[in-house]
């Protein structure tokens, strides 16, 4: 290197460090591996929640601080943020490798090692949405389509000057890392059009939900709902229902689809390539992703005598549970009190009640009575947090938003025996390994 070169460089380290000193509140420091930054693009919570994990594995294997981006969201048709710090704790992540927030990167880093000149935008390949030919532009094009555009603006990114970077023929897999980390040794910030990430990811990184920790604020607010509803302080089973007109949509590619072996979280149940085995002859069925009304009743009847029959609540040292709680993505109050009677049926020799929470009724089955319920619908964090925090939980086997409360209450909880599936009976094997 030549003496001219080695000044530069020197003077330069020198500038950003005093620099770095000289910001107020400042207790971060230049990470001399680089960053990692991306777009988390692709649907709705359950699916960007599930690729951040694998993202954070990938992030770890090329030692790059992550640069945790907000939780896209869909209100009433319009994408919003969610800061991920408002979500989940950030500490017990960093136990696992270092990150750190999006708010703390643009005010404190950004203007020192990723000045608007310094911008590079990184993809696979190119990306083209135009059909017209004459009109295609050779990029990463991470301006086009929603929500690329909203996001990058959100942050203040109006355009990547130094262009597009392409990892071609590189996958975004931890087993390339040593590639990835040669590749892109001098790119400081690595800004990604997408997360580095397959959906649904890898059984390696799924373990990483033992890092996960709900937030005090969404916990209080959780907390405070429940009481409202009338059941803070008492055991719960928490039932995830998808039954809306879009699910039913994707259901149906099960229909015209016989052979397929994966739809959206059906590893959950059926396990991935990565297993040695797999379960129901690889066959994804329609009942797994849309139960019947008689499979909803019995997946309940099931889970609440499981429950019930436990040693510590014949004894009186816990107490049975007595609520359910439901979570839908449609609010069918018809169904609701077809529910309610049914189960009232079922539990008719029971000498304690049960009370349904839905997200507009309180239903009782002893004498079919029931209460609305007049405030706004809970935020989806909300449910979020209480089909995570259940006594006992029944979820979809296909649903991501399901995928990610097994996680968490497998291997942040360990609450394997109270974690169930309609339609879906897991071996007990299956599992067990892992939560150790």
């Amino acid at each position: 290197m030549s003496f001219s070169k080695l000044f530069f460089t020197i003077f330069f380290h020198f500038l950003i460090f005093s620099t770095v000193n000289s910001i107020d509140d400042s207790d971060i420091s230049i990470d001399p591996n680089g960053y990692l930054l991306y777009c988390p693009c692709m649907g709705r919570f359950g699916n960007q929640a599930e690729q951040f994990l694998g993202t954070l594995q990938f992030a770890k294997s090329i030692d790059r601080t992550l640069i945790l981006p907000p939780f896209i969201e869909y209100v009433d048709y319009k994408v919003t943020f969610q800061p991920f710090e408002n979500i989940f704790e950030i500490d017990h992540i960093n136990e696992y490798h270092r990150v750190m927030t999006m708010n703390d990167f643009l005010k404190k880093l950004s203007p020192l090692i990723w000045k608007h000149e310094n911008r590079s935008i990184t993809c696979y390949d190119s990306r083209h949405f135009s059909t017209n030919n004459n009109n295609k532009k050779e990029g990463c094009n991470p301006f086009e389509g929603s929500p690329f555009k909203e996001f990058w603006h959100h942050l203040g990114v109006q355009e990547f000057p130094l262009g597009s970077l392409y990892y071609k023929p590189l996958h975004t897999d931890y087993n390339y890392a040593n590639d990835w980390r040669q590749k892109f040794r001098n790119v400081t910030v690595l800004a990604l059009v997408g997360a580095p990430s397959s959906f649904p990811t890898n059984s390696a990184a799924v373990k990483l939900s033992k890092y996960i920790y709900f937030t005090k604020n969404i916990m209080e607010k959780a907390n405070k709902y429940r009481m409202d509803r009338g059941f803070g302080q008492k055991p719960y089973l928490a039932v995830h229902l998808r039954h809306g007109i879009d699910w039913i949509r994707a259901c149906e590619l099960i229909h015209s689809n016989p052979d397929l072996k994966q739809l959206f979280s059906s590893q959950q149940c059926l396990g991935d390539k990565d297993k040695q085995h797999r379960w129901l002859n690889n066959r994804i069925t329609f009942d797994l992703c849309y139960p019947s009304f008689e499979q909803i009743i019995d997946g309940i009847k099931s889970s609440i005598q499981s429950y019930n029959n436990q040693d510590e609540v014949k004894r009186n040292e816990k107490q049975p549970i007595q609520h359910i709680y439901i979570a839908t993505d449609l609010n069918n109050e018809s169904m609701w009190l077809d529910l309610n009677q049914t189960l009232a049926k079922h539990f008719s020799s029971s000498s304690s009640t049960l009370t349904l929470i839905t997200p507009t009724l309180t239903l009782n089955t002893i004498d079919g009575t029931f209460s609305e319920y007049k405030k706004p619908s809970p935020h989806f964090l909300i449910d979020l947090y209480l089909l995570s925090h259940s006594n006992s939980f029944i979820g979809n086997c296909i649903s991501s938003f399901s995928a990610f409360i097994t996680r968490y209450r497998l291997y942040r909880l360990h609450f394997f025996h109270t974690t169930h599936f309609f339609s879906f009976h897991r071996p007990n094997s299956v599992h067990l390994r892992d939560e150790l």
